[in-house]
């Protein structure tokens, strides 16, 4: 009860909150809900008005469903640009459901008419007709040329303009087949791509799950093996060598795709929060500190301008610990390692900027291929092509964006870009 109390009661923010009531955003959201809703209050009034002219028509049921549809679309639609100044999202909640039982309605009620649609004759049906009758029309052309030798011409005209419409007929019924196959093509082929989409998904997810036990049974079988054995000689060492080297690849193989699984599959309960720079970078470098002293990298970061960032702990870890690997991984051997970490403000985003002096890429030729999975650039070090593709999916899944600055033999700029929180 005290939901409908207050139905009409506008006791939450406005959604224009929602754009920063910025006018560029809010105008144009409402004159889409406002085109779109014309569009539809204009739908039903059509389909309203044909029903009513066609008095043969059969169903018209499915009509009136389809324009009461139709109507509390373009309603919710209405709604939506009322609620940018008048929060009363428990009524647009309402005409929502509204909408959603009708519409359920109509699906059943059109399922349900299906066989009665198709019991309509087609056009080859009409066809065969149409040619019977032009049949018997010639035998009684004949029969009335015999009667009235004057009425040739008007009929020899009524022949031709005749055919001509059937041939027009004919060319405009093929060009609907046609439209409709390609249609139905380009419908199978989306379907096709969206399956093909959650089949990979669903393999990463399962590939990156299911293969952890049986890996960690190999890894368990070679080193009881090696206990076994003792101090395994001859040609057995560089073949229990080769076994564990190709273990771990391939155990590193699935922790990638479980990395990209993480992704794919975005928890309910993740919660924005407030992280500083510094301190995630001191938690990630601590966690590669012996690659970074073996590298001797200088890591010099400047958060003066952008300290914080609303974002989620372990992505921005995941971002950083990629980034900073990456950076070391593709150091210039001709000098040393200085990488340098900075944050700023840009307009509706914080962008985190990691620049180092290494190698470099070369985005004429590689610049397509930088973001993919298991793409790898450089084959003189350990990788598994996966670590910027997870970069890519992590801040592209919240709204951002990353672009990369390179140049061969000079060193590499990633630019991350967090989109601020509403």
């Amino acid at each position: 009860m005290e939901f409908f109390q207050k139905l009409l009661q506008s006791d939450f923010m406005p959604h224009g909150h929602c754009y920063f009531w910025k006018p560029e955003i809010l105008w144009l959201t409402v004159g889409g809900d406002a085109l779109t809703a014309a569009a539809y209050y204009s739908i039903p009034l059509m389909l309203f008005y044909f029903a009513k002219k066609r008095q043969d028509l059969a169903h018209k049921y499915v009509f009136f469903l389809f324009a009461a549809f139709i109507l509390l679309c373009g309603t919710t639609h209405i709604l939506d640009i009322w609620t940018a100044w008048v929060p009363t999202y428990r009524l647009a909640g309402m005409i929502k459901m509204i909408t959603g039982l009708v519409s359920i309605a109509t699906a059943v009620v059109l399922y349900k008419s299906i066989p009665a649609l198709l019991a309509i004759p087609s056009n080859l049906q009409l066809e065969s007709a149409n040619h019977k009758l032009r049949e018997e029309i010639k035998e009684r052309e004949k029969v009335q040329a015999e009667l009235n030798l004057a009425k040739d011409e008007l009929e020899t005209r009524v022949e031709e303009r005749t055919a001509e419409l059937f041939r027009v007929n004919r060319e405009l019924e093929e060009e609907i087949v046609e439209r409709r196959k390609a249609q139905e093509a380009l419908v199978r082929k989306n379907d096709a791509l969206l399956q093909i989409n959650s089949d990979l998904d669903s393999f990463v997810y399962c590939a990156s799950h299911d293969l952890k036990s049986p890996i960690t049974n190999m890894e368990g079988l070679l080193s009881a093996l090696r206990e076994e054995m003792e101090t395994p000689g001859g040609d057995v060492e560089p073949i229990l060598k080769q076994l564990e080297t190709s273990v771990q690849k391939l155990n590193g193989t699935i922790e990638s795709l479980s990395d990209v699984s993480k992704i794919q599959r975005k928890s309910q309960d993740e919660q924005r929060e407030k992280l500083e720079f510094e301190k995630t970078l001191s938690d990630v470098a601590l966690g590669i500190q012996h690659m970074i002293q073996q590298s001797g990298a200088n890591i010099i970061t400047d958060f003066s301008e952008q300290p914080v960032v609303c974002f989620y702990p372990q992505h921005l870890q995941s971002i950083l610990q990629n980034l900073l690997t990456n950076a070391i991984k593709y150091r210039a051997s001709e000098r040393d390692c200085i990488i340098k970490i900075s944050a700023k403000e840009a307009a509706e985003y914080v962008v985190l900027t990691v620049e180092d002096n290494g190698i470099g890429i070369d985005l004429n030729k590689h610049g397509n291929k930088i973001f993919s999975l298991f793409r790898r650039l450089h084959d003189h070090v350990e990788g598994s092509g996966v670590g910027l593709y997870v970069i890519k999916r992590i801040i592209e899944n919240y709204q951002g964006k990353v672009e990369v600055e390179s140049m061969v033999g000079r060193g590499t700029a990633f630019h991350v870009y967090f989109r601020k929180a509403s």
